[in-house]
């Protein structure tokens, strides 16, 4: 057989191998519902099973639209749920544009079940692209509102959550296959943002923590913001710094956080955190001078630390670490028994907060 027959009977075999293979699991655009947001609530007569709620963007051709509409379905897992509701509508559920799941935070106070997350980290459409959190007043109601700046259907979360739109330090994303990870991980506990819902409108500027199993505290939005200063490179944002019974703003263009461990003296454990703040002022409750510089710096210093010091010991004190002081420790402490022994050391770890505070001016011409 010379090499044209081979090259000839190869080419045949693949031509049939498409032509058998034809329509086998490829479904066209036209015959597909693309899913943008996913919602999981409580069913109030059975707590053991779950209210999934899918919103589906409705394209139109040759044109943006908003269009879009949301089908709910209970079942005793998100996957017979989703099975059930494929049987309610005409074309095939797609979810590979879905990037966002929100939980009701009562489904997360009790002992969580992985079921509630692993249905979504097991599938390919939902791991790298997905965001999660927690809606009120329910996960449904978030998917409902309809901001009048929204163009897209879930775009105007999209791009808060994913800072391509507003940029500020009150919003902590969490991707799914971070959140799993803190699941899993000895040393770091999942968060979550908290995305309320007023007549259309969102308010993202609060944070949930959680341990291994529930929902065990929620953070205010000046100490989420506090928090992010750990979580973000260079996080812009605006600090009121209390003055006596006067206050002034610092517009921040930088800010960089770093923290130490020391353990090697168990009796007296501590971590230091060092905190770099560059910024102006922007708004004050009394006549600012540049020459009175270096004192609003030590007035921001000193009250900066105080508050940072107080979300530290806030968050030590539930037993939560969504930092990640743990698995440095764990990182650097080779012993067989590290993790009990971080374990015995973080409810008495003392926190040493030193804030250095460069501003620049004061935004006014003298």
């Amino acid at each position: 057989m010379n090499q044209n027959v081979k090259r000839m009977m190869v080419v045949l075999v693949f031509l049939l191998l498409g032509f058998f293979l034809t329509g086998c699991g490829f479904k066209d655009i036209d015959k597909r519902l693309f899913v943008v947001s996913v919602a999981i609530d409580p069913v109030k007569e059975n707590p053991k099973r779950v209210l999934v709620s899918l919103k589906f963007a409705v394209p139109i051709v040759e044109k943006i639209s908003n269009e879009s509409f949301i089908i709910s379905q209970e079942g005793d897992t998100i996957a017979e749920a989703v099975r059930l509701m494929k049987s309610r509508v005409d074309k095939e559920i797609d979810f590979s544009h879905a990037k966002l799941i929100v939980y009701h935070e009562d489904v997360l106070k009790d002992e969580i079940e992985p079921n509630l997350y692993y249905w979504f980290i097991r599938r390919r459409d939902f791991q790298e692209m997905s965001w999660v959190a927690i809606g009120r007043p329910t996960a449904l109601e978030v998917l409902k509102a309809k901001p009048k700046s929204e163009r897209l259907p879930s775009n105007s979360l999209f791009l808060a959550l994913g800072r391509d739109g507003t940029e500020t330090a009150y919003i902590i994303p969490e991707y799914l296959f971070d959140f799993k990870k803190r699941f899993g991980e000895k040393g770091l506990d999942p968060l979550l943002p908290i995305i309320e819902t007023k007549k259309d409108l969102f308010d993202i500027n609060k944070v949930a923590l959680l341990d291994k199993k529930k929902l065990k505290l929620e953070l205010t939005p000046k100490e989420t913001m506090l928090l992010n200063l750990f979580l973000t490179e260079s996080p812009k944002t605006a600090l009121k710094i209390a003055d006596g019974e006067n206050s002034f703003i610092i517009d921040t263009r930088a800010v960089k956080t770093k923290y130490k461990l020391i353990t090697e003296n168990q009796k007296d454990p501590h971590i230091k955190v060092d905190i770099h703040v560059n910024g102006r002022v922007e708004e004050a409750q009394f006549n600012v001078r540049n020459k009175d510089l270096k004192q609003y710096e030590k007035t921001a210093n000193k009250d900066l630390e105080k508050k940072v010091h107080a979300v530290l010991k806030k968050i030590q004190e539930a037993n939560v670490d969504p930092i990640g002081f743990g698995l440095r420790y764990r990182g650097r402490h080779m012993e067989k028994d590290d993790w009990k022994t971080w374990q015995r050391l973080y409810p008495e770890l003392k926190f040493i907060i030193n804030v250095n505070t460069n501003i620049s001016d004061t935004g006014l011409v003298e």
